[in-house]
């Protein structure tokens, strides 16, 4: 049995140094990013990423708009038949419009974020730990979640070793 540890308000920690697992509440700030909105199949989501991955980091490659972060995908609708999100890279000013490429600006403000390491077939587990937690402490979403991809999987091969980290907007 996982032991529900209520979070506190905390500086945001290296992802790289914290526990797997621990939830931790801590301020954002606004950033600007450069999305690619998808709707697709939740089966198609992983080939749906890496494509919009590779389309922005193209476009903003060729505007001249540097990436100032590890990708992101912010779930808008997360039900049946299809997933809703945008898929995207914080960018170090406001990114244009080219083709799909929109510019949005991820939110700041107070963030629940969890750590997940492993495959992304196990990452349930982990929103479900999130959620406990969340209702143990009487916290409640305020908007759209998201998950920063800290590893590439194509220079990490052992899904074993990869992180996401997961933030929780609060209210």
């Amino acid at each position: 049995m996982i032991e529900l540890v209520k979070p506190t308000a905390t500086p945001q920690t290296s992802v790289f140094e914290r526990i797997p697992g621990e939830v931790e509440i801590h301020e954002l700030h606004p950033r600007e990013a450069a999305v690619i909105r998808v709707e697709v199949p939740v089966d198609g989501l992983p080939k749906a990423i890496g494509q919009a991955l590779a389309d922005i980091e193209a476009a903003m490659r060729g505007a001249g708009v540097a990436l100032a972060g590890p990708p992101f995908t912010r779930y808008q609708a997360f039900g049946q038949p299809d997933v809703i999100a945008e898929v995207g890279f914080p960018v170090m000013r406001p990114a244009p419009t080219v083709g799909l490429v929109e510019p949005v600006r991820l939110p700041g403000g107070r963030v629940a974020s969890i750590v997940h390491v492993g495959p992304f077939d196990t990452i349930d587990q982990t929103y479900d730990h999130l959620q406990c937690v969340l209702d143990d402490s009487g916290l409640h979403a305020a908007g759209a979640m998201w998950e920063v991809y800290w590893s590439d999987p194509s220079a990490e091969p052992d899904p074993a070793t990869w992180r996401t980290e997961i933030l929780v907007p609060l209210g």
